[in-house]
Protein backbone atom coordinates (compact mmCIF):
# COMPACT_ATOMS: atom_id res chain seq x y z
CA UNK A 1 0.00 0.00 0.00
CA UNK A 2 1.50 3.36 -1.01
CA UNK A 3 1.83 5.71 1.99
CA UNK A 4 -0.42 8.73 1.51
CA UNK A 5 2.17 11.12 2.95
CA UNK A 6 4.16 11.03 -0.30
CA UNK A 7 1.25 11.69 -2.61
CA UNK A 8 1.39 15.46 -1.97
CA UNK A 9 5.16 15.97 -2.29
CA UNK A 10 5.57 18.06 -5.44
CA UNK A 11 9.34 17.64 -5.46
CA UNK A 12 9.33 13.84 -5.40
CA UNK A 13 9.52 13.45 -9.16
CA UNK A 14 12.42 15.88 -9.39
CA UNK A 15 14.26 14.10 -6.60
CA UNK A 16 13.91 10.77 -8.33
CA UNK A 17 15.39 12.25 -11.50
CA UNK A 18 18.70 13.12 -9.81
CA UNK A 19 21.80 12.44 -11.84
CA UNK A 20 22.61 8.85 -10.94
CA UNK A 21 23.42 6.81 -7.86
CA UNK A 22 26.55 8.68 -6.78
CA UNK A 23 24.88 12.09 -7.06
CA UNK A 24 21.76 10.92 -5.26
CA UNK A 25 23.78 9.57 -2.33
CA UNK A 26 25.62 12.88 -1.90
CA UNK A 27 22.62 15.14 -1.48
CA UNK A 28 21.72 16.21 2.07
CA UNK A 29 18.65 14.37 3.37
CA UNK A 30 15.27 16.15 3.31
CA UNK A 31 11.71 14.93 3.21
CA UNK A 32 11.76 15.25 -0.59
CA UNK A 33 14.69 12.90 -1.20
CA UNK A 34 14.16 9.39 -2.57
CA UNK A 35 16.40 7.71 0.02
CA UNK A 36 18.64 8.62 3.00
CA UNK A 37 22.08 10.11 2.52
CA UNK A 38 24.90 7.56 2.47
CA UNK A 39 22.72 4.66 1.32
CA UNK A 40 24.52 2.43 -1.23
CA UNK A 41 22.67 2.61 -4.53
CA UNK A 42 22.28 0.52 -7.66
CA UNK A 43 20.55 1.42 -10.91
CA UNK A 44 17.91 -0.46 -12.89
CA UNK A 45 19.04 -2.43 -15.91
CA UNK A 46 15.63 -2.00 -17.58
CA UNK A 47 11.96 -1.39 -16.84
CA UNK A 48 8.67 -2.85 -17.98
CA UNK A 49 6.09 -1.14 -20.10
CA UNK A 50 3.78 0.77 -17.70
CA UNK A 51 0.55 -0.88 -16.62
CA UNK A 52 -2.57 0.35 -18.37
CA UNK A 53 -4.35 1.62 -15.27
CA UNK A 54 -3.45 4.88 -13.56
CA UNK A 55 -2.39 5.75 -10.02
CA UNK A 56 -1.76 2.92 -7.53
CA UNK A 57 -2.20 -0.12 -9.79
CA UNK A 58 0.97 -2.23 -10.17
CA UNK A 59 1.83 -4.15 -7.02
CA UNK A 60 3.73 -7.44 -6.97
CA UNK A 61 5.92 -9.51 -9.35
CA UNK A 62 6.89 -13.18 -9.54
CA UNK A 63 9.82 -14.42 -11.64
CA UNK A 64 9.67 -17.70 -13.57
CA UNK A 65 13.02 -19.13 -14.71
CA UNK A 66 12.75 -21.26 -17.84
CA UNK A 67 14.96 -24.31 -17.12
CA UNK A 68 15.37 -25.16 -20.83
CA UNK A 69 16.17 -21.66 -22.09
CA UNK A 70 16.71 -18.94 -19.47
CA UNK A 71 16.32 -16.27 -22.17
CA UNK A 72 12.67 -17.33 -22.42
CA UNK A 73 11.94 -16.76 -18.75
CA UNK A 74 9.09 -14.49 -17.69
CA UNK A 75 7.94 -12.07 -15.01
CA UNK A 76 4.31 -12.04 -13.88
CA UNK A 77 3.13 -8.74 -12.43
CA UNK A 78 -0.13 -7.79 -10.78
CA UNK A 79 -2.40 -4.93 -11.73
CA UNK A 80 -4.49 -4.69 -8.60
CA UNK A 81 -7.13 -2.78 -10.54
CA UNK A 82 -7.69 -5.42 -13.16
CA UNK A 83 -5.55 -8.52 -13.67
CA UNK A 84 -2.17 -10.07 -14.38
CA UNK A 85 0.61 -9.16 -16.81
CA UNK A 86 3.23 -11.53 -18.19
CA UNK A 87 6.44 -9.79 -19.30
CA UNK A 88 9.51 -11.08 -21.11
CA UNK A 89 13.04 -10.33 -19.89
CA UNK A 90 13.05 -7.10 -21.89
CA UNK A 91 10.05 -5.82 -19.93
CA UNK A 92 7.63 -6.14 -22.83
CA UNK A 93 4.16 -7.58 -22.14
CA UNK A 94 3.42 -11.02 -23.53
CA UNK A 95 -0.08 -11.18 -22.06
CA UNK A 96 -2.56 -9.25 -19.98
CA UNK A 97 -5.20 -11.43 -18.34
CA UNK A 98 -8.15 -9.30 -17.09
CA UNK A 99 -9.19 -11.69 -14.33
CA UNK A 100 -9.93 -9.23 -11.52
CA UNK A 101 -8.14 -7.22 -8.85
CA UNK A 102 -5.03 -9.32 -8.33
CA UNK A 103 -2.93 -7.97 -5.47
CA UNK A 104 0.01 -10.38 -4.88
CA UNK A 105 1.28 -13.25 -7.01
CA UNK A 106 3.64 -16.22 -6.63
CA UNK A 107 4.47 -19.44 -8.45
CA UNK A 108 5.96 -22.90 -8.11
CA UNK A 109 7.09 -25.15 -10.96
CA UNK A 110 6.70 -28.93 -10.93
CA UNK A 111 3.08 -29.17 -9.75
CA UNK A 112 1.55 -32.40 -11.07
CA UNK A 113 -1.71 -31.72 -12.88
CA UNK A 114 -3.41 -33.89 -15.46
CA UNK A 115 -0.46 -36.26 -15.67
CA UNK A 116 2.16 -33.59 -16.32
CA UNK A 117 4.27 -31.06 -14.44
CA UNK A 118 2.97 -27.49 -14.67
CA UNK A 119 4.08 -24.08 -13.49
CA UNK A 120 1.38 -23.23 -10.95
CA UNK A 121 0.63 -19.56 -10.33
CA UNK A 122 -1.56 -18.20 -7.55
CA UNK A 123 -2.73 -14.67 -6.81
CA UNK A 124 -4.79 -12.94 -4.14
CA UNK A 125 -8.07 -12.13 -5.86
CA UNK A 126 -9.68 -9.10 -4.22
CA UNK A 127 -12.60 -9.07 -6.67
CA UNK A 128 -13.92 -12.44 -5.53
CA UNK A 129 -12.21 -12.56 -2.12
CA UNK A 130 -10.56 -15.71 -3.35
CA UNK A 131 -7.33 -17.43 -4.35
CA UNK A 132 -6.84 -17.32 -8.12
CA UNK A 133 -5.10 -20.43 -9.46
CA UNK A 134 -3.53 -20.48 -12.92
CA UNK A 135 -1.00 -22.39 -15.00
CA UNK A 136 1.81 -20.77 -17.00
CA UNK A 137 2.49 -22.49 -20.30
CA UNK A 138 6.30 -22.74 -20.64
CA UNK A 139 6.21 -22.50 -24.44
CA UNK A 140 3.76 -19.65 -25.01
CA UNK A 141 4.32 -18.04 -21.60
CA UNK A 142 0.56 -17.51 -21.35
CA UNK A 143 -1.60 -17.92 -18.25
CA UNK A 144 -4.77 -19.99 -18.11
CA UNK A 145 -7.20 -20.45 -15.23
CA UNK A 146 -7.04 -23.94 -13.68
CA UNK A 147 -9.01 -23.28 -10.50
CA UNK A 148 -11.77 -25.74 -9.63
CA UNK A 149 -14.29 -22.93 -9.47
CA UNK A 150 -13.92 -19.87 -7.24
CA UNK A 151 -11.61 -20.77 -4.35
CA UNK A 152 -13.05 -18.59 -1.62
CA UNK A 153 -10.54 -17.38 0.96
CA UNK A 154 -12.86 -16.36 3.82
CA UNK A 155 -10.57 -13.35 4.24
CA UNK A 156 -11.96 -9.83 4.58
CA UNK A 157 -9.70 -8.64 1.75
CA UNK A 158 -7.13 -11.07 0.28
CA UNK A 159 -3.93 -9.07 0.33
CA UNK A 160 -0.47 -10.60 0.62
CA UNK A 161 0.26 -14.02 -0.86
CA UNK A 162 3.14 -16.48 -1.27
CA UNK A 163 3.60 -20.17 -2.08
CA UNK A 164 5.47 -23.02 -0.39
CA UNK A 165 6.62 -26.47 -1.52
CA UNK A 166 7.18 -28.93 1.33
CA UNK A 167 10.39 -30.82 0.46
CA UNK A 168 9.43 -33.84 2.57
CA UNK A 169 5.90 -34.44 1.36
CA UNK A 170 6.15 -32.77 -2.04
CA UNK A 171 2.89 -30.98 -1.38
CA UNK A 172 2.33 -27.41 -2.54
CA UNK A 173 0.74 -24.74 -0.37
CA UNK A 174 -0.31 -21.12 -0.62
CA UNK A 175 -0.43 -18.54 2.16
CA UNK A 176 -2.63 -15.45 1.99
CA UNK A 177 -3.41 -12.73 4.50
CA UNK A 178 -5.66 -9.75 4.98
CA UNK A 179 -5.24 -6.26 6.51
CA UNK A 180 -6.48 -7.41 9.91
CA UNK A 181 -3.37 -9.57 10.36
CA UNK A 182 -5.12 -12.90 9.70
CA UNK A 183 -3.02 -15.44 7.79
CA UNK A 184 -4.33 -18.65 6.22
CA UNK A 185 -2.54 -21.60 4.63
CA UNK A 186 -4.10 -23.86 1.99
CA UNK A 187 -2.93 -27.11 0.46
CA UNK A 188 -3.29 -27.11 -3.33
CA UNK A 189 -4.85 -30.33 -4.60
CA UNK A 190 -5.20 -31.54 -8.19
CA UNK A 191 -8.62 -32.90 -9.13
CA UNK A 192 -9.25 -35.83 -11.53
CA UNK A 193 -10.69 -33.28 -13.97
CA UNK A 194 -7.34 -31.46 -14.25
CA UNK A 195 -8.29 -28.54 -12.02
CA UNK A 196 -6.87 -27.34 -8.70
CA UNK A 197 -8.67 -26.67 -5.46
CA UNK A 198 -7.43 -25.09 -2.22
CA UNK A 199 -8.00 -26.77 1.15
CA UNK A 200 -7.49 -24.79 4.35
CA UNK A 201 -4.97 -26.43 6.67
CA UNK A 202 -3.91 -23.67 9.07
CA UNK A 203 -4.78 -20.19 10.33
CA UNK A 204 -3.01 -17.76 12.65
CA UNK A 205 -2.91 -14.03 13.21
CA UNK A 206 -0.56 -11.13 13.80
CA UNK A 207 -1.60 -8.02 15.69
CA UNK A 208 -1.76 -5.51 12.80
CA UNK A 209 -1.72 -5.20 9.03
CA UNK A 210 0.45 -7.66 7.10
CA UNK A 211 1.11 -8.17 3.40
CA UNK A 212 4.48 -9.21 1.97
CA UNK A 213 5.62 -12.78 2.54
CA UNK A 214 7.96 -15.40 1.15
CA UNK A 215 8.49 -19.09 1.91
CA UNK A 216 11.92 -20.76 1.99
CA UNK A 217 11.18 -24.26 0.71
CA UNK A 218 14.61 -25.71 1.53
CA UNK A 219 14.66 -24.47 5.12
CA UNK A 220 10.93 -24.82 5.81
CA UNK A 221 10.57 -21.18 6.84
CA UNK A 222 7.89 -18.57 6.23
CA UNK A 223 8.68 -14.84 6.47
CA UNK A 224 5.90 -12.27 6.83
CA UNK A 225 6.14 -8.50 6.99
CA UNK A 226 3.94 -6.87 9.62
CA UNK A 227 3.93 -3.47 7.98
CA UNK A 228 4.41 -1.15 10.95
CA UNK A 229 6.27 -3.63 13.16
CA UNK A 230 8.87 -5.69 11.31
CA UNK A 231 9.74 -9.01 9.73
CA UNK A 232 8.60 -12.29 11.35
CA UNK A 233 9.76 -15.86 10.81
CA UNK A 234 7.39 -18.83 11.18
CA UNK A 235 7.72 -22.50 10.35
CA UNK A 236 6.06 -23.13 6.99
CA UNK A 237 4.85 -26.67 7.73
CA UNK A 238 1.08 -27.00 7.74
CA UNK A 239 0.95 -28.27 11.35
CA UNK A 240 3.48 -25.82 12.77
CA UNK A 241 1.05 -23.63 14.69
CA UNK A 242 1.73 -19.95 15.30
CA UNK A 243 5.14 -19.94 17.00
CA UNK A 244 7.21 -17.08 15.60
CA UNK A 245 10.44 -15.12 15.89
CA UNK A 246 10.86 -11.42 15.21
CA UNK A 247 13.74 -11.18 12.73
CA UNK A 248 13.82 -7.38 12.57
CA UNK A 249 11.83 -4.75 14.46
CA UNK A 250 11.55 -1.53 12.45
CA UNK A 251 11.93 0.60 15.57
CA UNK A 252 15.34 -0.93 16.33
CA UNK A 253 17.21 0.42 13.31
CA UNK A 254 17.08 3.98 11.88
CA UNK A 255 17.89 2.56 8.43
CA UNK A 256 14.41 1.02 8.30
CA UNK A 257 11.19 2.97 7.93
CA UNK A 258 7.67 1.56 7.88
CA UNK A 259 6.06 0.07 5.97
CA UNK A 260 7.91 -3.21 5.54
CA UNK A 261 6.24 -4.34 2.31
CA UNK A 262 7.65 -6.67 -0.36
CA UNK A 263 9.66 -9.70 0.78
CA UNK A 264 11.82 -11.87 -1.51
CA UNK A 265 14.40 -14.65 -1.24
CA UNK A 266 17.70 -14.91 -3.14
CA UNK A 267 18.33 -18.62 -2.63
CA UNK A 268 21.96 -19.68 -2.82
CA UNK A 269 23.41 -23.16 -2.45
CA UNK A 270 23.57 -25.10 0.79
CA UNK A 271 20.75 -23.22 2.45
CA UNK A 272 22.58 -19.90 2.21
CA UNK A 273 21.30 -16.73 0.61
CA UNK A 274 19.54 -13.47 1.40
CA UNK A 275 16.14 -12.06 2.23
CA UNK A 276 15.22 -8.72 0.64
CA UNK A 277 12.57 -6.52 2.25
CA UNK A 278 11.32 -3.19 0.89
CA UNK A 279 11.48 -0.44 3.50
CA UNK A 280 8.76 1.59 1.87
CA UNK A 281 8.94 4.64 4.11
CA UNK A 282 12.44 5.64 2.98
CA UNK A 283 12.60 3.97 -0.46
CA UNK A 284 15.27 1.44 0.47
CA UNK A 285 15.66 -2.35 0.67
CA UNK A 286 16.95 -4.19 3.73
CA UNK A 287 18.99 -7.37 3.18
CA UNK A 288 19.17 -10.19 5.74
CA UNK A 289 21.01 -13.50 5.68
CA UNK A 290 18.85 -16.46 4.85
CA UNK A 291 20.66 -18.77 7.24
CA UNK A 292 21.03 -18.76 11.03
CA UNK A 293 19.42 -15.87 12.88
CA UNK A 294 18.94 -13.85 9.69
CA UNK A 295 21.70 -11.31 10.36
CA UNK A 296 21.16 -7.88 8.80
CA UNK A 297 23.70 -7.18 6.04
CA UNK A 298 22.79 -3.64 5.03
CA UNK A 299 20.39 -1.59 2.94
CA UNK A 300 20.47 -0.24 -0.59
CA UNK A 301 18.39 1.99 -2.85
CA UNK A 302 17.60 1.99 -6.56
CA UNK A 303 18.65 5.28 -8.12
CA UNK A 304 17.94 6.70 -11.59
CA UNK A 305 20.07 5.87 -14.62
CA UNK A 306 20.01 9.06 -16.74
CA UNK A 307 22.01 7.44 -19.53
CA UNK A 308 19.25 4.88 -20.06
CA UNK A 309 16.43 7.27 -19.24
CA UNK A 310 15.20 5.07 -16.40
CA UNK A 311 14.05 6.67 -13.15
CA UNK A 312 14.81 5.36 -9.69
CA UNK A 313 12.41 3.37 -7.55
CA UNK A 314 10.21 4.71 -4.81
CA UNK A 315 7.68 3.29 -2.34
CA UNK A 316 7.97 -0.32 -3.49
CA UNK A 317 4.98 -2.52 -2.71
CA UNK A 318 6.02 -5.96 -4.01
CA UNK A 319 9.27 -7.51 -5.19
CA UNK A 320 10.78 -10.82 -6.22
CA UNK A 321 14.35 -12.02 -6.65
CA UNK A 322 15.97 -15.17 -8.05
CA UNK A 323 19.54 -16.44 -7.88
CA UNK A 324 19.50 -18.27 -11.22
CA UNK A 325 21.72 -16.68 -13.90
CA UNK A 326 19.70 -15.05 -16.67
CA UNK A 327 20.80 -13.17 -19.81
CA UNK A 328 22.06 -9.79 -18.59
CA UNK A 329 21.74 -10.88 -14.97
CA UNK A 330 24.66 -13.25 -14.26
CA UNK A 331 24.04 -13.59 -10.52
CA UNK A 332 20.29 -13.33 -10.55
CA UNK A 333 17.50 -10.83 -11.03
CA UNK A 334 15.64 -8.50 -8.65
CA UNK A 335 12.29 -7.12 -9.84
CA UNK A 336 10.60 -4.34 -7.88
CA UNK A 337 7.35 -2.46 -8.23
CA UNK A 338 7.88 1.28 -8.64
CA UNK A 339 5.35 3.45 -6.83
CA UNK A 340 6.18 6.59 -8.85
CA UNK A 341 7.27 6.06 -12.45
CA UNK A 342 8.67 9.47 -13.40
CA UNK A 343 10.91 11.16 -16.00
CA UNK A 344 8.59 11.09 -17.86
CA UNK A 345 5.59 10.74 -15.59
CA UNK A 346 3.80 7.51 -16.54
CA UNK A 347 1.68 4.82 -14.95
CA UNK A 348 3.42 2.53 -12.48
CA UNK A 349 5.71 -0.23 -13.69
CA UNK A 350 8.35 -2.74 -12.55
CA UNK A 351 12.12 -2.23 -12.55
CA UNK A 352 14.70 -4.99 -13.25
CA UNK A 353 17.96 -4.85 -11.26
CA UNK A 354 21.04 -7.06 -11.54
CA UNK A 355 21.72 -8.87 -8.27
CA UNK A 356 25.43 -8.65 -9.08
CA UNK A 357 25.18 -4.89 -8.54
CA UNK A 358 23.45 -5.33 -5.18
CA UNK A 359 26.04 -7.88 -4.07
CA UNK A 360 28.87 -5.53 -5.03
CA UNK A 361 27.39 -2.56 -3.16
CA UNK A 362 26.76 -4.53 0.05
CA UNK A 363 29.83 -6.79 -0.27
CA UNK A 364 27.70 -9.92 -0.18
CA UNK A 365 29.09 -13.40 -0.78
Amino acid sequence: MTPARFRTLPALAAALALGGAARAAEVAPTHDLPFPVGTPAVMPTLETVPVARAEDAADDPAIWVNPRDPALSAVIGTDKKGGLYVYDLAGKPLQFLPNGRMNNVDLRAGFKLGGRDVVLVTASDRTNKAIAILALDPDSRQLTDVADGVQESDLSDPYGLCMYRDRRSGQTYVFANDPTGLVRQWRLVATPAGKVRAEVVRSFALNSQVEGCVADDDNGALYIGEEDVGLWRFAAASKAGDKRRLVAAIRDNPKWKDDFEGVGLWAGKGGRGYLVVSSQGNNTYAVFERQGRNRYRGSFAIAPDPAKGIDGVSETDGLDVVSAPLPGFPRGLLVTQDGYNVSPSENQNFKFVSWADVAAQLKLD
